[in-house]
């Protein structure tokens, strides 16, 4: 399972993806679990993040399988 992170999540974590793989729960919310293990620094960041897999924003229950492609994406502010 794949992560690519944009914006702060990129400059916090060092680097634009992370390779995972998939949690035993399979779901968005396990994935991001497991995200913040693999990198702690992202841990403050992800409960305000919008995960989307293709062209659709998906909730935490959502199923990922183990080639799943998450794309998180901060919030976003500014004006």
């Amino acid at each position: 399972m794949r992560l690519e992170l944009y914006g702060v999540l990129t400059e916090v974590a060092g680097q634009t993806r992370l390779e995972l793989e998939k949690p035993a729960e399979g779901t968005v919310a396990a994935a991001l679990e497991a995200a913040a293990t693999a990198c702690p620094e992202l841990a403050d960041h992800l409960p305000r993040v919008a995960v989307a897999v293709g062209d659709a924003l998906v909730p935490p229950d959502a199923p990922v399988e183990e080639d799943s492609v998450l794309v998180l994406l901060p919030p976003v502010s500014g004006g």
